[in-house]
């Protein structure tokens, strides 16, 4: 009898962490979302609309497979165009340390070449094109901001490698001492290993807790104070969690400890309110039209509604 109580228990733990720590959405893994969905939906709200992010600028289908890309001219246009507060865009450098705006580690899966991007020239990368149509280059991030460049777009810069933090903090600072840019207008995101050349910067942080990490993953499901601990460490404003690791329990412990929760990963009108009901003040999409203030998804303060207006 002892035993198969010790197997319940040790069966329902396990179930447990996953339902407490773990938040399903309802566009990726549906039938454990609707487990989760009466509790999520009882959750009162006050308080203004959401920021919306455009994740990469805006999401575009790729011309060879069923990747989003992003990081293009177009897409970064598509966002501002769609009335996001910020613009993230990924950054890494060439062999020859010039910033570019791309994802990936390597070019195979996003373009028509091939080889690690650390490990090629601007000259020849220039020659590279990206998977969309129309087809377009790798965009350094000069060509980024000049193109773009307004009092009205902020952005985010995603450090996608470690040791580059000379030239992206010299590339801000030199933006802000010639007055075109102000620090109110830029964040620099990164995992934990690349924000710590940027701790002491005096620049915003924002700590992503990737969910392809297998820390991570571990992290959140043991004990949810280590990633908050590594806000902490870094001394970050926001705290940026992929969609299955927001949950309740873990939105309300940063937001107590002064972070900013930002969730990327949600392009659902549910789970949008759920988190929006839980304190999430941000939300990185790729298709930031079907969220912007003005058309699409529109918050209710009166009734506390999400809305599908024109």
């Amino acid at each position: 009898m002892l035993s198969a109580l010790f197997l319940v228990v040790l069966a329902f733990v396990p179930v447990y962490l996953l339902f407490t720590r773990f938040h399903f959405s309802s566009q990726a893994i549906w039938p454990l979302a609707e487990l989760q969905w009466d509790h999520q939906a009882n959750i009162d709200f006050e308080g203004e609309h959401p920021q919306i992010i455009g994740h990469r600028g805006s999401g575009i289908k790729s011309s060879v497979g069923d990747l989003i890309i992003g990081n293009t001219r177009t897409a970064i246009a598509n966002g501002i165009s769609a009335g996001v507060d910020w613009i993230e865009i990924d950054i890494r450098a060439t062999s020859d340390d010039r910033l570019v705006v791309f994802h990936d580690e390597r070019l195979d899966e996003r373009t028509n070449g091939t080889g690690y991007v650390a490990d090629i020239s601007l000259d020849k990368l220039a020659t590279v094109r990206v998977n969309v149509e129309p087809p377009e280059n790798i965009s350094t991030l000069d060509d980024i901001f000049s193109e773009f460049r307004s009092e009205n777009v902020k952005w985010i810069l995603d450090v996608k490698a470690k040791g580059i933090h000379e030239q992206v903090l010299k590339w801000i600072n030199d933006k802000i001492d010639r007055a075109e840019l102000s620090d109110n207008q830029v964040i620099i995101f990164g995992t934990y290993d690349v924000l710590l050349d940027y701790k002491d910067a005096g620049y915003s942080l924002g700590y992503t807790a990737i969910w392809g990490n297998t820390g991570n993953r571990l992290r959140v499901l043991f004990r949810q104070s280590q990633i908050i601990d590594r806000c902490r460490e870094l001394d970050c404003d926001y705290l940026v969690l992929p969609v299955i690791f927001a949950s309740g329990a873990l939105i309300d412990t940063a937001k107590s400890d002064g972070f900013e929760v930002w969730i990327y990963g949600v392009d659902d009108e549910r789970d949008f309110k759920y988190l929006a009901n839980c304190g999430v003040r941000g939300f990185i999409v790729d298709h930031p039209d079907k969220f912007k203030h003005g058309d699409g998804y529109v918050w209710h303060t009166d009734n506390n509604t999400l809305d599908r207006s024109r």
